[in-house]
């Protein structure tokens, strides 16, 4: 065994080295210190709620409506009322067709604006304008009087395109007036409705006193 103080060689059972006296004997390793307890996980808290979606209730819905309404004049909201007129007017008979009878009894077809669209598409322009003109009356509800003028003078021409003269001539030609429907009527008059309110709408700002 060797002394680890002198370094000296010494029989292995000898308690004490030769040379210099010291003690030979294993000293006790020293206990390895205790691991610090780990912190404690903290204790969970309240999942946080995710914001709710906002939800629109019907009572919101209506003074919006309401607070629209308010801020049309008369003319924009005629004009308003037959844009709204002539789209749903599209989805109703515009003609009924009557085939003669050959081998079996005459038969009576009506055919709507959307029945139309499907044979000649430039059919589907007529609730796209309507669709347009309804856009003007919502936008001319927030713009200012002059640009209120102008929006009157572009419901004027829509209207003017396809109302007045359809009605003309469902009153006073016969062939179309005993082929038209219900709704080719109702869609003329919602065109009419959409010029007479622009017209209204431009009568009104000239009768203004500056």
């Amino acid at each position: 065994m060797i002394c680890t103080a002198c370094g000296k060689t010494n029989i292995d059972t000898a308690a004490f080295c030769e040379q210099c006296g010291a003690s030979l004997r294993a000293q006790p390793a020293a206990a390895p210190a205790a691991a610090a307890p780990a912190p404690a996980p903290p204790p969970p808290g309240p999942v946080p709620a995710s914001p709710a979606s906002p939800s629109i209730s019907a009572a919101q819905v209506a003074q919006q409506g309401e607070a629209l309404l308010a801020s049309l004049s008369l003319g924009e909201k005629i004009s308003g009322a037959g844009a709204i007129i002539s789209i749903i007017a599209f989805f109703l008979p515009w003609v009924s067709i009557t085939t003669p009878a050959i081998l079996t009894a005459a038969t009576t077809t009506s055919l709507t604006g959307l029945d139309l669209g499907k044979t000649d598409g430039a059919v589907y322009l007529i609730p796209l304008i309507a669709a347009v003109a309804a856009a003007l009356c919502y936008m001319s509800s927030k713009a200012a009087p002059a640009r209120k003028l102008i929006i009157a003078g572009y419901l004027v021409f829509i209207g003017a395109l396809c109302g007045p003269a359809t009605l003309t001539a469902l009153i006073f030609v016969s062939q179309l007036h005993a082929i038209a429907g219900f709704g080719l009527w109702l869609f003329s008059l919602g065109c009419t409705a959409i010029s007479v309110g622009g017209l209204m709408t431009i009568r009104g700002f000239t009768n203004r006193v500056y």
